[in-house]
């Protein structure tokens, strides 16, 4: 992903770039550890990086600039939401996100056939309902409570369909009054769905987790996330789970970057965006 900065400041932005791990992430097997989740200690250290580094991020950050974080992992999600809700305290801004994935990820701990991996507790741990892993209770409003709720969130695409979305999971949307625009809607109506997304949300907000399958074909997802990143109420994205390894000739990561580029070039036309920070 190290394409996107040259690419860029060819399209005439200024980019300033930020690593926010001090080594680079391994893959090895793991097991279940005694709170019935995977690698706990090693997610919460990464996510305290990753809140870190954002948060100096926006302390030096004075000309309102976009952030485009290539986090790998959405369950990173909550430390970034954290670091802006963090940030916002002294002001009457409000920070929200469009989650951008084809899993509602309403997994905890204690499910029976849960797989452990804290990526599939992601939406728990943004609202920290109940089964919420203690150790990520730290990434949370300055008030203590979830990073969103009803009124901040509206999940873009989920596949209503999968598996992986348990129908007690989607009670608990539908319970909780989250706005849901399912996989079947944004595909027939990719754009008319994001403006009616941008529509619900107030404040500012960063489009997270860009999907990996998810019963919505890639032409019609780039379609919705330019809707998304020519609105000046959007202030950042997320990109999640894009692995380049899984990409013999780099011909799908290269199509990802020119169109996430394409829709910040014409993003710079209607919104005035000094520069970019990438992380």
């Amino acid at each position: 992903m190290l394409v996107f900065p040259p690419i860029l400041q060819a399209a005439g932005y200024e980019v300033r770039e930020c690593s926010t791990l001090t080594e680079p992430a391994i893959r090895t097997s793991s097991t279940r550890e005694h709170n019935r989740t995977r690698n706990d200690d090693a997610t919460v250290a990464a996510c305290l990086q990753a809140s870190k580094a954002i948060t100096n991020v926006l302390s030096e950050d004075r000309q309102h600039s976009f952030h485009l974080a290539l986090s790998g992992e959405c369950l990173y999600t909550p430390a970034i939401l954290s670091a802006y809700w963090h940030h916002l305290r002294p002001t009457t801004h409000k920070i929200g996100i469009i989650y951008f994935d084809a899993d509602a990820d309403l997994h905890t701990p204690s499910d029976p056939a849960g797989s452990g991996n804290i990526a599939g507790m992601t939406f728990t741990h943004l609202t920290l309902r109940d089964g919420a892993l203690d150790s990520m209770k730290t990434f949370c409003k300055p008030d203590g409570s979830g990073v969103v709720d009803e009124t901040n969130i509206v999940l873009f695409g989920m596949n209503s369909q999968s598996e992986a979305n348990k129908r007690e999971h989607l009670g608990d949307l539908f319970d909780n009054n989250f706005r849901v625009f399912t996989s079947g809607t944004v595909q027939r109506k990719p754009e008319e769905s994001a403006d009616k997304t941008l529509d619900y949300l107030e404040g500012e907000f960063p489009p997270c987790n860009v999907p990996n399958w998810m019963g919505l074909e890639y032409v019609q997802t780039m379609r919705a996330l330019k809707v998304f990143l020519g609105n000046g109420k959007c202030v950042g994205l997320s990109i999640a789970e894009v692995n380049p390894d899984h990409d013999p000739g780099l011909v799908m990561t290269k199509r990802l970057v020119d169109d996430v580029v394409d829709g910040l070039v014409k993003r710079s036309v209607h919104v005035t965006l000094p520069w970019i920070g990438e992380y």
